[in-house]
């Protein structure tokens, strides 16, 4: 705080503060955070684990290694988003490496397949140019391109301004120009995935084209429009993708959330799941840093105890694990001051000292009790409140740190998380469904007295297209029906879906009455 400025009226501070607490926000990073508007963060917070990241990019840079993988293992509270999130905002700033957030996995039976799709959807957000990542690395591609046939480079957002004001046979034009000169250029495995990184220069067609990138299926009018297969779903398309982005860029990949209690069907939690997926990475990705964050128990009982030593090394290439710090008394003062500054200076006020409405030897007090970043923050977002009387004789309270309820917890995550992603998905929006139904058993919905809803249906329990199965009985009658959530855009996907809810020859045995087709 400018101590040139005088002090502000306390009568307006104190109001200010009854008014809107400033430790109102939930104390915990989400992924909004990260690729949105920063939680407040103080840098100087474990900065060795953050720092470590940006080590390894210089090493890289250097020609010391091509490839590394970092470790972080900490409490819950401690600040492992955070950390992400710092990471993720530092390289925004910067020129460079690009961005890969991954934390939730839709199906770890399909942890592959899942990781295309968390690669498409990060690479669609904003980079260090103003731009979405996939625009950047298209910018760099076409420049190469530009060069071998004697056209202007240009910057990416001139790139984007140049497909947005040209015509669609124009645009065409460009991308099948584009897309055989860099083959003259750039060894090539799949001129499809070049050519559909390119069509991301086109914000009418961007969400198309990543889409696709994502392994998703595309409808047949649309590939034919963009000249692309309908699909194209493989472990080798992100191989090739991490290979082009190689040829310009560093890549950043940051997996969060392992310690939330998922198996696959084959009995691994998800920290085994995406272990063994990091072990791939590192053994194929070119240039790269892979950061993998969870607790120390996950750590050491589901992967260094179950796993083979294989694996578990691969997570931790650039040496032994960073263990993240707990406040002590000189941070906790630290972090509260970081907080308030923001908050004063954004509605012109200047307090009688930096931490106001708390004291120094208060907060120190805390901070001897070495609390987690989110439980001094929860003690501030309860306790900041203006002071009533000046005790000044008396000693420095007792702060009694309750834990976070855990389900409080996972319940703000979840409703400050950006949904958007995941409207097309279509196991979220079956399981969202499901919950709903399974919650009406016993009730009578629309002439229907709902039974039970099963799920597992089809083959071995399950079936891809058919998502669970509602019993009930209408008008004296038993029926059966079959619900599927279909957001696919291809026609093959559609037809296997409407294929089973019709099933005229009983050729799947689901024995329906009727079917319901869920598609927005």
């Amino acid at each position: 705080m400018n101590a040139t400025f005088a002090v502000s009226d306390l009568e307006k501070i104190n109001a200010a503060l009854q008014s809107h607490n400033p430790f109102a926000q939930p104390p915990f990073v989400n992924a909004n955070n990260v690729w949105g508007k920063s939680f407040p963060d103080v840098e100087t917070l474990n900065a060795h684990a953050s720092d470590a990241v940006f080590k390894a990019l210089e090493d890289i840079r250097a020609g010391h290694y091509s490839t590394t993988s970092i470790l972080i293992t900490a409490q819950d509270g401690t600040g492992k988003t955070h950390i992400i999130s710092r990471i993720r905002h530092r390289l925004q700033t910067q020129s460079g490496a690009l961005f890969v957030f991954a934390n939730k996995f839709n199906d770890l039976n399909q942890a592959k397949q899942g990781f295309q799709q968390i690669l498409a959807d990060s690479l669609s957000n904003i980079g260090s140019q103003g731009v979405k990542q996939w625009q950047e690395l298209a910018a760099s591609m076409a420049n190469d391109a530009a060069k071998s046939i004697g056209l202007p480079t240009m910057a990416a957002k001139d790139f984007v301004k140049k497909f947005e004001t040209g015509e669609e046979d124009q645009n065409t034009k460009w991308v099948n120009q584009l897309t055989r000169a860099f083959g003259r250029v750039r060894t090539v495995q799949d001129p499809d995935i070049v050519r559909a990184i390119f069509w991301t220069l086109s914000d009418d067609e961007a969400s198309y084209a990543s889409n696709w990138l994502a392994g998703k299926e595309l409808a047949q009018f649309k590939a034919n429009d963009l000249r692309l297969p309908t699909q194209n779903q493989s472990f080798d398309a992100v191989l090739q993708i991490f290979s082009l982005i190689s040829e310009y860029n560093e890549l950043v990949i940051c997996f969060d959330e392992l310690d939330i209690l998922e198996f696959n069907d084959a009995g691994l939690h998800k920290s085994q799941v995406v272990a063994n997926l990091v072990k791939e990475l590192v053994e194929n990705l070119k240039r790269g840093v892979i950061l993998s964050v969870l607790m120390p128990g996950i750590w050491k009982d589901r992967v260094e105890r179950e796993l083979p030593g294989g694996v578990s090394s691969k997570m931790k290439t650039f040496g032994e694990a960073f263990d993240l710090q707990y406040l002590d008394s000189d941070s906790t003062v630290d972090l509260v001051a970081f907080f308030l500054k923001d908050y004063y200076e954004s509605r012109d006020l200047n307090p009688p000292h930096p931490i106001y409405p708390f004291e120094v030897e208060q907060l120190k007090a805390i901070g001897k009790d070495k609390p987690t970043v989110r439980e001094v923050l929860k003690w501030c977002r309860e306790n900041c409140k203006p002071p009533i009387s000046s005790t000044s004789g008396d000693q420095p309270p007792i702060i009694i740190v309750v834990e976070p309820d855990p389900v409080e917890m996972a319940f703000i995550s979840e409703i400050g998380a950006d949904i958007t992603s995941v409207l097309d998905d279509n196991q979220v929006l079956a399981e969202a469904l499901l919950l709903g139904f399974q919650g009406l058993v016993g009730e009578t919905v629309e002439c229907v007295k709902i039974k039970d809803v099963i799920t597992g249906i089809g083959k071995r329990g399950k079936d891809d297209y058919l998502n669970f199965k509602i019993l009930g009985q209408e008008n004296g009658e038993e029926i059966a029906i079959g619900v599927a959530v279909l957001q696919y855009e291809g026609g093959g996907a559609l037809g296997a879906g409407f294929r089973r809810l019709l099933d005229d020859e009983s050729r799947f045995n689901f024995n329906l009455t009727r079917g319901c087709l869920v598609r927005s």
